[in-house]
């Protein structure tokens, strides 16, 4: 049975696909794999039948332009956030982490 993180990384790797608009095969071909076996191993990703380990996921994270931690955030809003937050530039980012660090004071 599939744990809780590899049901999240091929929910989150179904989302990102759609997101994009990339089939199951053209993201098989961006990692360099054959059309056929490219497709076969995203579907067992998606399907929770194989793993990818992390230098797959980090790979698979560059080819849809989203950030790896999107991959495994638990929820849609953690998500939704992640990606918001990864196309910000650096200086926005100190200062919304500056602000929310201070909040828990």
């Amino acid at each position: 049975m599939p744990d809780k993180a590899t049901a999240i990384f091929a929910q989150r790797l179904k989302d990102a696909r759609a997101m994009r608009d990339v089939s199951q095969r053209a993201l098989g071909a961006m990692l360099g794999m054959t059309k056929k076996n490219g497709s076969v191993r995203i579907n067992r990703y998606e399907q929770q039948t194989s793993r990818a380990d992390m230098d797959t996921a980090a790979e698979i994270a560059a080819a849809l332009d989203v950030p790896l931690a999107y991959l495994f955030a638990e929820d849609a809003e953690l998500a939704e956030w992640i990606l918001a937050f990864g196309k910000l530039d650096i200086e926005t980012r100190r200062q919304i982490i500056a602000k929310a660090s201070k909040t828990g004071d």
